[in-house]
């Protein structure tokens, strides 16, 4: 009986999965007595690759998606044009819940564009953008929004930076971004309640290939790995695959 190649067991085990880390797969193979080398199973790794059996998922992580979402950035080209000609120098990233209204169970009635930026800059960004009428609020939270955020004709939400390693393609927010900060939206603002956020992120990280190193990287900045990586757990349960 032919003995079954590392690149078989690979195969095997990635079929029913949407991501996996080789972490994960090392132990698969632990728990079978399955015997292997390092370099081995990075050249099989890279074959299947090559193949397009499998893809790059982040850094030690790999997928079975071969599409990668592209968000329509048309939805916030004027406000980072705006803030990129008043402020050349500021580093900033910005996101619109327009960008993944495909991905709404319930499309909202509005859509709101979100702004980080170094938090000294925050309320000069705002006197500008209010000065160029537009609906600005600076970084406010629950309390706050419930009494004067109206999420109506288009508004602005100012927030600070939280980290250097934020996802971002110069000022446009990736998606992988975009999953951690509307789960924070949830808290902050009420935006959309959690499990209208479970359907938005299993249509994403399902439908497309995301970087799943990414987003963990920048959950454990915001201090919410463990439960990013339960949320996606659990959908991904339903569909009767792991990570």
């Amino acid at each position: 009986m032919r003995k079954t190649t590392i690149k078989e067991h690979i195969i095997n085990y990635a079929k029913n999965k949407y991501y996996f880390h080789i972490n994960d797969l090392k132990k698969y193979f632990a728990e079978r007595d399955i015997e292997f080398k390092k370099n081995t199973l990075k050249q099989c790794l890279y074959l299947l690759k090559k193949e397009g059996l499998i893809y790059e998922a982040g850094k030690g992580w790999y997928s079975t998606i071969k599409e990668k979402l592209v968000l329509d950035t048309k939805p916030v080209e004027k406000i980072i044009s705006l803030i990129k000609k008043k402020f050349p120098l500021l580093e900033f990233s910005c996101w619109s819940t327009e960008q993944i209204k495909g991905f709404f169970h319930h499309l909202p009635s509005q859509f709101v564009t979100f702004v980080n930026a170094d938090k000294d800059f925050l309320q000069s960004l705002k006197d500008f953008l209010t000065d160029n009428g537009y609906n600005v609020y600076l970084n406010p939270y629950k309390i706050e929004a419930e009494k004067y955020v109206e999420l109506k004709n288009r508004p602005i939400i100012l927030r600070p930076s939280i980290s250097s390693r934020e996802p971002k393609d110069r000022f446009l927010a990736k998606v992988e971004k975009i999953i951690i900060d509307l789960f924070m939206e949830t808290k902050k603002i009420n935006l959309i309640d959690m499990e209208e956020y479970k359907k938005i992120v299993s249509n994403v990280v399902l439908n497309y290939r995301v970087d799943m190193a990414m987003v963990l990287d920048y959950a454990y900045s915001r201090k919410i790995k463990d439960r990013i990586q339960n949320i996606i757990r659990e959908f991904l349960k339903l569909t009767n695959a792991t990570f």
